[in-house]
C-alpha cells in the first residue's frame, strides 16, 4: 500500500511538471525560413556587402540589427569580441563608406528556422587572392518579410589585408 501511495503522489505531481499531450499537439508551429527564402536572404546579404544600396539596408536590416566580426574588428581597431557594428545605423553608415567587395557565395551549408550558415570568398585588389569566409545570418520575420537580425562573419583577414595593399611579416 505504501508503494502505491508513493507512486500516486509521484505521478500526480508530474502532471504539474510536464505539459499534457494535448498541449504538445495543439502548439502552433513557428514560422521558419524555407530554402527559397533563405536563398533570397543570402542574395540580400551579398548585395549588402558587394553592392550596397541604402534601400536594401533600410528594408532588410532589422531594427535591432547587430554585426559581429573579429576579422573586421582587427582592421578597424575595435576590441575583439565586441560588436563590429552594434546597430543598423552604424552598419549602414559603414557600408556607405566601404568600397564594394566581389563576394562570391560558394555554398549555403545550413538553414535552420531563423538562421543560415554559408561559405564565401572574395578575390580583389593588390594581391588578388581569394579570402575565404563564413557567415551565420540570423533572421526575423517582421513587417511582412524576412529581415537580417544579426551577422556573424569571420574570414582570412591576412589575405584580405594583402588584397587591400597591406603587408605583414611572419616572425616565427
Amino acid at each position: 500500500m505504501r508503494f502505491s501511495a508513493f507512486t500516486t503522489i509521484v505521478f500526480a505531481s508530474s502532471a504539474f511538471a510536464f505539459p499534457s499531450f494535448g498541449s504538445l499537439f495543439s502548439r502552433q508551429e513557428e514560422e521558419c525560413l524555407t530554402r527559397e527564402e533563405a536563398k533570397e536572404i543570402v542574395d540580400v546579404y551579398q548585395r549588402l556587402i558587394a553592392n550596397y544600396q541604402p534601400e536594401d539596408g533600410e528594408k532588410y536590416c532589422a531594427s535591432d540589427f547587430v554585426d559581429r566580426s573579429d576579422s573586421i574588428n582587427t582592421f578597424i581597431f575595435q576590441p575583439l569580441g565586441e560588436p563590429t557594428f552594434a546597430t543598423k545605423e552604424i552598419f549602414m553608415e559603414a557600408q556607405l563608406s566601404n568600397p564594394p567587395f566581389p563576394v562570391v557565395v560558394d555554398s549555403i551549408d545550413a538553414i535552420d528556422c531563423e538562421a543560415i550558415g554559408l561559405r564565401w570568398h572574395a578575390t580583389f585588389g593588390a594581391a588578388n587572392q581569394p579570402s575565404r569566409g563564413i557567415t551565420i545570418i540570423g533572421t526575423t520575420k517582421r513587417e511582412g518579410w524576412w529581415q537580417i537580425k544579426s551577422l556573424d562573419v569571420e574570414f582570412n583577414s591576412l589575405i584580405w589585408l594583402l588584397n587591400m595593399g597591406g603587408n605583414y611579416t611572419w616572425e616565427g
